[in-house]
């Protein structure tokens, strides 16, 4: 039961923010801050980060309790899974956090709200949606194919090569 609950917190974790950020990059362009679809559209997308980060939460949570369950600490392939998880995906989830979570929702909210955002606010949108996203959407999908890599074989990320 355990592993199926971490198997659906990693799809929960992937799947629906990936799509509501795929209606939304289609939506903005075509609508201003006042048409009320853009405005709904954008209201579901922070919804559905919040929902992407509880997943992560018991993505890690169900994860470390499945390797000290079965005694898997110190197998080289969970090293290198875990050094992928914290070098890569919890960095990127924190930053993910405090821009999106935070900077971006409420200055969306502002801005589809018809208040004025400051400069700092704006600019913090424009990173959420443009550098950041770019380089989270190369890094995940790469990182979560290692992860996935070596929790299935169980053998060490050398042996692909």
């Amino acid at each position: 039961m355990l592993k199926l609950v971490h198997l659906g917190a990693l799809v929960f974790w992937l799947g629906p923010p990936f799509g509501a950020w795929l209606v939304l990059k289609f939506v903005a362009p075509l609508s201003t801050y006042t048409d009320p679809v853009a405005a709904k559209v954008s209201r579901v997308f922070y919804w559905t980060i919040i929902l992407e980060h509880i997943a992560f939460a018991v993505l890690l949570i169900t994860g470390f309790t499945l390797a000290l369950k079965y005694g898997l600490m110190g197998a080289q392939w969970l090293d290198q899974k875990l050094l992928i998880v914290f070098l890569l995906v919890i960095p990127l989830e924190i930053i993910d956090v405090c821009l999106g979570n935070w900077i971006a929702a409420r200055a969306s909210k502002k801005l589809y709200g018809g208040q004025t955002v400051t400069s700092w606010e704006r600019k913090g949108l424009e990173i959420y949606h443009g550098l950041f996203t770019k380089v989270a959407l190369a890094i995940i999908p790469l990182a979560v194919l290692g992860i996935m890599y070596l929790a299935i074989s169980k053998s060490t990320l050398d042996t692909l090569f």
